[in-house]
């Protein structure tokens, strides 16, 4: 969509929210005399059956589907859980007929919920993602990154590698998963559904660690770097992943593109693809004019802690205030590695007697510090992830038993979120001087004290899928 294309300043503006329950929208009023202005990605339309037969049938960078099954006796298909938005019910009935069709007998077809170090799925969320039919038929392990399934590998580019054994041991190994602007990997999807999304906590902290990010957007790292998607998609080369579903998904959470193939090439068409759908133009007297940002999580507003990256894109404009809508459908403020979920210098204590006793971890922590010299940031990334890991048993029994105020004390805060379902323990050890909200009414007034009568406000319905780019306004 052009500049031309944006819709006119008004009071209200409409975001997305509530992926995998409500998808729904709602609409946030602002004071009349504000400038609003609701930024909306270039989109692209729910794509049909069969462009999803296509895909399948044509994949990119290796032989079809059928030839790769052949003579295979066992396969195993990682998929990623509800924080992702893969509308995976779409296509896998068609690639597991695929595979059976090539002779993989039924016994030997296994679905892995790759949910790296996301807390376990329920029963009704596996037949969200996979389909009431495929959860009935085929058996679902949910991977646990510190569970007893965790094999070690070796060492691949420096790094320590430990994945999911069911996975190591398929004779075909295909991966599924959502291909959308990251700020760690570029885009997610592909060679991530292998790390993190099969990996043990010593290969996660790692990734996350010992490397340096790809901002998102980005198709390549720098030149001669060893980045975390690099990485990724080395250990995916090296375990030999035979096949890699890419989808993407629309503002609405529509199947929008589906690239099958190499777990790097279709992952860089869908990527492509998911940059033409995320464009964002942005007027550079707006961009540089923001008070408030208005963003909201969807859709990858399920879990709470992936709001960070709907926050990534309101920081690009620096705006006064920053307002998250986030639904955090599931209210479980959980990361086994801590990753959104701020520092917490009790729970690496409590890991500290472990670590010290481990040769596998010294030896992880060892060369994963190699590797992070002499960037001071990524050697203390290091250290804190080898000590971070928290198995969601341990956080059940530790999580806070009563919802705790916000701190109210200090300057303004410069982020405000509205959210019915997020625990506010959860909010303040992220974001401690962020306030919270359950309605948006509170959370106007408190924008109009603190901005007054005229305020410029940039709202993005779904943030976690846009690429802002400032543009020059038209005209000039």
């Amino acid at each position: 969509m052009s500049i031309a294309d944006t819709p006119a300043e008004s009071s209200a503006a409409t975001v997305f929210t509530g992926a995998w329950h409500s998808d729904g929208e709602i609409t946030l009023t602002f004071p009349t005399w504000w400038s609003v202005r609701r930024f909306a990605p270039d989109d692209g339309p729910e794509i049909d059956d069969a462009a999803i037969e296509r895909a399948l049938a044509e994949p990119v960078g290796t032989p079809p589907l059928g030839d790769l099954a052949r003579g295979k006796r066992t396969a195993a298909i990682a998929v990623d859980d509800l924080t992702r938005p893969t509308p995976a019910h779409r296509f896998l009935a068609r690639l597991v007929n695929a595979l059976q069709a090539a002779g993989v007998p039924a016994e030997g077809i296994r679905f892995i919920m790759g949910v790296a170090a996301h807390r376990p799925m329920t029963d009704d969320e596996i037949r969200q993602k996979l389909g009431g039919d495929l959860a009935k038929r085929f058996p679902a392990v949910i991977h646990d990154f510190m569970g007893p399934d965790i094999r070690k590998v070796g060492t691949v580019a420096g790094g320590p590698v430990y994945l999911n054994r069911h996975f190591l041991d398929a004779d075909l190994k295909v991966v599924v998963g959502a291909v959308f602007p990251h700020a760690e990997t570029g885009f997610g999807g592909g060679a991530k559904m292998v790390v993190p999304g099969l990996a043990g906590h010593l290969s996660i902290a790692h990734l996350h660690g010992a490397l340096p990010p790809r901002g998102a957007g980005r198709l390549a790292p720098a030149p001669g770097a060893l980045d975390r998607r690099a990485w990724a998609e080395a250990v995916a080369r090296h375990v030999r992943v035979d096949l890699a579903v890419c989808a993407v998904v629309n503002s609405r959470r529509q199947l929008a593109g589906l690239h099958v193939g190499d777990v790097v090439e279709a992952h860089r068409a869908a990527a492509r693809r998911a940059r033409q759908i995320g464009h964002t133009p942005v007027p550079r007297d707006w961009a540089e004019g923001a008070d408030v940002v208005v963003v909201s999580a969807y859709p990858l507003d399920t879990d709470p802690v992936q709001m960070g990256k709907a926050l990534s894109a309101a920081r690009q404009l620096a705006p006064r205030t920053i307002v998250a809508v986030n639904a955090a459908s599931d209210g479980i403020h959980y990361h086994g590695m801590g990753m959104g979920s701020g520092i917490n210098p009790k729970r690496l204590l409590r890991n500290l007697p472990g670590w010290l006793v481990s040769p596998r971890r010294w030896t992880a922590w060892a060369r994963g510090l190699a590797l992070a010299l002499p960037n001071p940031e990524l050697m203390a990334r290091t250290c804190y992830f080898a000590l971070n890991p928290l198995a969601y048993e341990t956080f059940r029994r530790r999580a806070p038993q009563e919802d705790i105020p916000a701190a109210d004390d200090g300057p303004p805060p410069a982020l405000l979120v509205l959210s019915p379902n997020m625990p506010r323990w959860g909010l303040r050890h992220k974001y401690r001087h962020g306030r919270l909200y359950r309605q948006w009414d509170a959370l106007k007034e408190d924008l109009v004290r603190r901005h007054g009568r005229e305020a410029r406000a940039l709202v993005f319905p779904c943030a976690p899928l846009q690429l802002l780019e400032v543009v020059e306004p038209s005209g000039r």
